[in-house]
């Protein structure tokens, strides 16, 4: 686990700060918004379940990974889990804590879940 998560890591860095990735990394992680220091947050296509999906973004020299799960019939949003990973793919920070969020349909969590409803096909989107 520890040396995928690092190669992943690395992947959604380059990624996300040069804006540029090798065309499989690419076609993986969509850009849904950007943080206030202007770095990238990407939806992980692959790692979509139905409606629980991960947006990725730049955290001082690693990556933090958010898990939303969506309702998508009910325009609800609820964070499910916050990591924090180092640059070698190891786990700095976690936090379980669930609970629901706003849903900001502009916001990268909004725009992450939208994708995610079209994909299922869920009605209204």
């Amino acid at each position: 686990m520890y040396f995928k998560i690092g190669g992943i890591v690395g992947a959604i860095a380059i990624l996300l700060s040069s804006g540029s990735a090798f065309a499989q990394d690419a076609e993986r992680y969509i850009t849904v918004g950007h943080d206030k220091l202007g770095n990238s947050v990407a939806l992980d296509t692959e790692t979509i379940q139905g409606t629980t999906y991960k947006l990725y973004g730049m955290y001082g020299d690693g990556i933090f990974e958010t898990t939303f799960d969506a309702s998508c019939k009910e325009s609800r949003l609820f964070r499910d889990r916050i990591a924090i990973y180092g640059p070698e793919g190891q786990l700095l920070e976690e936090d379980k804590e669930k609970g629901e969020i706003p849903f900001v349909a502009s916001s990268s969590p909004g725009k992450g879940m939208k994708i995610v409803c079209q994909k299922i096909g869920a009605s209204g989107w």
